[in-house]
């Protein structure tokens, strides 16, 4: 169905506010801060004069397995136990994950005002295990010279956690309260310390995240909890240093939390635990301040010595309602590549492309999401992602409903998957009022649901939402406004004669065909398919994949297993692009906006070059109207967004009153277009 006329006066929209600060200045810009707790620019100005210049690699981490397993060899060859090490360091390492997801969950996946770049993200999976492997080697000398602190009678457990304890209290807290002191310094804080600050918003991990070097210094300051008690008595027990350390890393991430716990008993000037035991506000002050609140837990030593700050987290007090929820964005699983990039699974890999598995066979792993799928709905039908805010009004949310490939691939379970369609927006309206949905990738195939035409028959013929106002949307006419913008900014593109589509039988590639054809009347487009659905003296069909090699310029609108493009090219693999040559080849790229993207193995064809498309940039240097986790396990980088997500959300916005289902009306894709353009939307630019 097309789009309603509509003026630019009938559609108005709510102006974002200022974006957000990449620079420097992210720290007085950040979004925790209000006018009470912002550091002044006098208080900052240091930060300037400590320009980073420790860990300016990129940590290989190709061998952190190998890292991991070295202690074993080492303990082997010395004979030493090797349990100890791993006991304590496998601990720390799920109580540092399970710590990871439990406060993604209850802190960071709704708070759409608190997103960590995902320059932050990289830089720190990459190193927060990196202090915890590295305390396992230290301890190998330290079970060779002292094997009673490891592994004294169990009787003595219970005195040396008391022991441990107050070696904490009078030697660790004051010890790492000066060295801290020590690590602000300018020449220390940009060779070191500098590298823990980068992250200004913090997630508990941050805690743990070091430059190599300060690692050692921990290791000192740290040490004395079970070196000092040991020393004085020559007893002490592995399990007492595994369980300091875990507790030592989770009181740790807790001052790192993103989270207000303001109970009197910690805030009261009257209460001694507001001097003997932190809470996250007084640690995220330090981020904040830099120059103060130095203390590890307890407060004491900043008021001892001056450097005390009260400081509060304000950006939680400015989110709009929870229950609040105007869009939901319906998708599913795409396969175990898209398991691994929920971040409750592991924040880190959020963001960025889906990993492949080379070595795993298709079948195998949709038969494995499939059993996953089926355990999921037996405890809920539905993956509900975090909220995101629309244009500084709306809410908008990704809900997953627990369908796999495997039930996109068999025709007798698609009454099945639209029945968790029509139930997930039942559901929806029945706890938020939800009104406006849209269809991701597979939910609006052509053989489940005609294009979502059905779902929306379904929704009208149900007695319940007939008169709900429930409007359904593909988004599919943005996306093809994105792919035919996509090819005709391609620089000489004006002088490409022909191109290659494989998928033009579908509604998208059908509109950019048709699209293309009236503003290009004499491009000539031949289209992979056995099926001819688009009649134009211009349009020619074949059945030899290899023909791509054969046009400048290819579109892949359809996911072929990739297998086919390698039977198809090898012949051919090798061969010159050179017009002198006997056996040359036309092709130079290929565009590709099939979901999930992955690429085609083109060795053997150097001139080629292979890129996604239809990908939107929504960066805040380009638009401000989506804030928050929109982005997050799409298998693409931040800041970026499908084209069918973000027309839905256009339509939200627009408040568009008709269902987009169906076949693409061409006519709409350049208002589409505009629209998004007024809201900043562009595509990815491609760097070929």
């Amino acid at each position: 169905m097309c789009l309603p006329n509509k003026t630019n006066d009938e559609a108005k929209l709510v102006s974002a506010a200022g974006g957000e600060t990449v620079s420097a200045a992210a720290i007085l810009a950040n979004n925790a801060y209000n006018s009470k707790t912002r550091p002044s620019k006098e208080e900052t100005k240091h930060i300037k004069a400590v320009t980073a210049t420790h860990s300016d690699h990129v940590r290989n981490t190709s061998y952190d397995l190998l890292w991991f397993l070295g202690p074993a060899i080492i303990c082997h060859a010395l004979g030493t136990p090797i349990y100890a090490i791993y006991a304590i360091g496998i601990a720390r390492i799920i109580s540092t994950r399970l710590t990871l997801t439990l406060h993604y969950m209850g802190v960071d996946k709704d708070n759409y005002l608190n997103k960590i770049p995902q320059s932050q993200l990289e830089r720190e999976g990459d190193d927060y295990l990196v202090g915890t492997v590295l305390h396992m080697y230290a301890q190998i000398p330290l079970q060779v010279l002292f094997p009673a602190m490891f592994f004294s009678d169990p009787s003595v457990i219970g005195v040396s956690a008391w022991r441990c304890f107050w070696a904490h209290v009078f030697i660790v807290e004051p010890l790492y309260y000066f060295a801290h002191r020590w690590l602000h310094k300018p020449e220390v804080m940009k060779r070191m310390h500098g590298f823990h600050h980068l992250s200004i918003s913090t997630l508990p991990s941050t805690s743990l995240v070091q430059n190599f070097e300060e690692h050692f210094v921990y290791i000192a300051v740290f040490g004395p909890a079970f070196m000092a008690p040991f020393l004085t008595c020559w007893e002490m027990h592995w399990t007492i240093i595994g369980a300091y350390l875990v507790l030592f890393d989770l009181i740790n991430a807790y001052g790192h939390m993103n989270i207000k716990y303001r109970h009197p008993i910690f805030t009261s000037k009257y209460s001694p635990f507001q001097y003997l035991f932190y809470t996250p506000e007084f640690h995220l002050g330090h981020h904040a301040f830099f120059r103060a609140n130095y203390a590890l837990f307890m407060p004491i030593w900043d008021h001892m010595c001056g450097t005390w700050r009260k400081y509060k987290k304000t950006d939680t007090d400015r989110l709009l309602p929870a229950k609040q929820q105007d869009f939901v964005f319906i998708g599913h699983n795409a396969g175990l590549a898209h398991f691994m990039k929920c971040p409750e699974w592991n924040v880190y890999a959020a963001y960025g492309p889906f990993p492949t598995f080379k070595w795993l066979p298709y079948t195998v792993e949709f038969l494995f999401c499939n059993m996953i799928g089926a355990c999921l709905r037996l405890v809920d039908g539905v993956y509900t992602c975090s909220r995101y805010m629309i244009n500084e009004k709306l809410i908008g949310r990704v809900i997953c409903i627990s369908r796999t490939p495997i039930d996109y691939i068999n025709p007798k379970r698609y009454l099945l998957v639209n029945k968790d369609i029509v139930k997930l927006i039942k559901s929806q309206y029945n706890a938020h009022g939800t009104t406006c949905f849209g269809l991701g990738n597979l939910n609006k195939m052509k053989q489940v649901n005609d294009g979502g035409q059905l779902i929306s028959d379904m929704v009208k013929a149900d007695p319940y939402l007939k008169d709900k106002g429930i409007r359904v949307w593909t988004g599919d006419t943005m996306t093809a406004a994105s792919v035919y913008h996509q090819l005709i900014d391609l620089p000489g593109f004006d002088k490409v004669d022909s191109i290659f589509f494989v998928g033009a039988n579908g509604k998208i590639g059908n509109a950019v065909c048709k699209q293309l054809l009236v503003t290009k009347p004499d491009l000539k487009i031949t289209i992979y398919s056995l099926s001819h659905t688009l009649d134009h003296p211009n349009v020619t069909y074949t059945s030899d994949l290899a023909d791509i090699l054969n046009h400048k310029v290819a579109v892949l609108g359809k996911s072929l297993a990739r297998r086919k493009y390698s039977k198809a090219l090898a012949p051919f693999r090798g061969a010159s692009s050179r017009k002198e040559e006997l056996t040359p080849y036309k092709c130079r790229l290929i565009l590709d906006y099939t979901v999930p993207y992955v690429p085609i193995d083109l060795s053997g064809f150097k001139n080629i070059e292979h890129h996604q498309i239809a990908v939107l940039d929504t960066s805040p240097s380009t638009s401000n109207f989506l804030k928050g986790h929109f982005d997050t396990a799409f298998g693409l980088e931040q800041h970026q967004i499908y084209p069918c997500h973000a027309g839905c959300i256009i339509n939200t916005v627009y408040d568009r009153q008709t269902d987009e289902v169906g076949e693409i009306c061409v006519n709409d894709m350049m208002t589409m277009w505009r629209r998004g353009l007024e809201l900043g939307l562009r595509n990815k630019v491609l760097k070929m």
